[in-house]
């Protein structure tokens, strides 16, 4: 009786499964239909016929095995049903049972022991594999546009916080051709900002963890590396071809202004980062010409050097203007006085500069997004957040300029400067009036000295015409009120304290 009930169980729980198949066999198809009718439609679109038959040859594999075991049980169920009217005693069942459920057995690990056909993705040619991956960028930059991206080479120093985002994104992109130069390792004080290296790639070469990420994400890149620290002396090292775009994120001042020089020289497109240590605010990351920048140590610092070269303009920067207020950490005791013997290299930062871990990545995808856009000849008009008032800051400029001309004083100040003063300090007010004003003229204060951001002044138009021929300070303090001598003294201490809050991270 055992018996009999356990076979009658099992004949219902396999008519039951036969039956759910059956039932969803269907709705599988429609499934698999939608998903091949909402694929991209290249001109072979992943076989996805061939797959579906895959899965209904499976599905009805399946069913063809469950009806077998459904007439076995069928067969055994009879078997007994005989015994049972024969009047065979409770032994001789057990006999039986034993018996035929030992040939069930063989029998269905036979059944299950037959080949099967794998529902696994079918292997697909290499382009068309590709394609897909790729099927988005396909779908944004269109056939030409994403054609010319894989088809670019493009060149990245530096691998770091913002570098490793920067190489994911363009690998990710489909770049097929894409040389990294980096002569540091992995630490693990650099994983807060890494785009992927983890505790086990600490103490590895970072062009060496880069190396398998490519393989695992795109076997098609051909990744050129080249683990060394670059220097004005070796940058041609780095060329030996053209590339299409070269990706500047290294902060060694001397080998940056050299990187950027060749580039110029030898019409190379560049577009270099700027630092992201010590700022927080996305909303303030800009991609503009080298000449707009502003609220950046990293980008001052490098204006004043290629002024030496009489470079100006001409390349593209990322930037925040986030006004810093953390600083560099200091120098530890030990250190304080032999700078030289704890440097890694020559003129290389030995203080550390706190980064918060999203800003590298931010200022990474913003020129990865613009590389991206320029190779695909897509490329948008970019957005400056002072674009009103950066022609006031202009004027104001060009003001000093002309001054300095007349008085024979060097102007020892740029745009940035302006700002600070402007903005900052005088928030558009005049000395005189201590109102805001859109009509004012900076003015050298004390024309027997060089042009410096404490050596100015914003005054109205008839102030300024009359300040213009003062001569020396001790008719200027003839001609103002204590009052207004007073004013100009906050206001000079104000920017000492700002520029002193702010000091010059790159040297």
């Amino acid at each position: 009786m055992i018996i009999k009930l356990y076979l009658i169980a099992i004949k219902v729980i396999s008519v039951e499964i036969l039956l759910q198949i059956q039932q969803n066999v269907k709705h599988l198809r429609r499934i698999i239909k939608f998903s091949v009718n909402q694929r991209y439609q290249f001109e072979q679109h992943w076989k996805y016929q061939q797959q579906e038959q895959i899965f209904l040859n499976q599905i009805q594999w399946k069913n063809i095995k469950l009806h077998y075991i459904f007439q076995i049980f069928q067969l055994a169920y009879k078997m007994i049903k005989k015994y049972e009217s024969n009047n065979m005693n409770q032994y001789k069942q057990l006999f039986c049972g034993i018996l035929i459920g030992g040939t069930l057995v063989k029998i269905l690990s036979h059944i299950f022991k037959t080949k099967k056909q794998s529902i696994n993705r079918p292997i697909m040619p290499k382009e068309e594999h590709l394609k897909e991956q790729l099927v988005r960028n396909y779908q944004f930059f269109g056939e030409q546009g994403q054609q010319k991206i894989d088809n670019s080479y493009i060149l990245i120093f530096g691998v770091g916080g913002v570098g490793s985002h920067v190489l994911s994104a363009i690998a990710r992109s489909g770049c097929r051709k894409i040389a990294i130069v980096d002569f540091d390792r992995v630490s693990l004080s650099s994983l807060n900002r890494h785009a992927f290296a983890t505790r086990k790639h600490t103490g590895i070469s970072k062009v060496e963890v880069f190396q398998q990420f490519i393989s695992d994400l795109n076997p098609h890149i051909e990744l050129i590396v080249y683990e060394k620290y670059v220097v004005p002396d070796n940058v041609q090292e780095f060329f030996k071809e053209k590339p299409d775009y070269v990706i500047d994120c290294i902060d060694n001042m001397d080998a940056k202004v050299a990187i950027i020089k060749y580039c110029l020289q030898n019409n190379i497109k560049i577009i270099v980062s700027s630092g992201a240590g010590m700022k927080a605010d996305p909303t303030r990351i800009q991609i503009r010409d080298i000449s707009e920048s502003q609220n950046c140590e990293l980008a001052r610092a490098l204006r004043m050097r290629l002024k030496a070269f009489k470079i100006k303009k001409g390349f593209k920067i990322v930037f925040s203007q986030e006004l810093a207020e953390r600083q560099l950490l200091p120098l530890k005791d030990h250190q304080v006085d032999k700078i030289e013997e704890y440097r890694q290299f020559d003129n290389y930062r030995l203080r550390i500069v706190p980064v918060f871990s999203c800003m590298p990545a931010l200022i990474a995808y913003s020129i990865s997004s613009y590389v991206l856009c320029d190779i695909a000849e897509q490329l948008y008009e970019t957005y400056n957040i002072e674009d009103v008032k950066h022609t006031h800051y202009t004027r104001f400029y060009n003001q000093l300029l002309n001054q300095g001309s007349k008085l024979k004083k060097e102007v020892i100040v740029d745009i940035e400067d302006i700002y600070i003063v402007v903005r900052e300090v005088y928030q558009f007010k005049c000395l005189i009036t201590d109102k805001k004003s859109y009509q004012l003229e900076m003015v050298v204060w004390d024309a027997t000295k060089d042009i410096t951001i404490n050596n100015l002044t914003l005054l109205y138009g008839k102030a300024a015409e009359i300040h213009k021929n003062i001569k020396d300070i001790q008719e200027i303090n003839k001609i103002y009120k204590p009052e207004i001598l007073q004013r100009k003294m906050v206001y000079d201490q104000a920017i000492l304290d700002f520029v002193a809050k702010n000091k010059r991270v790159y040297k």
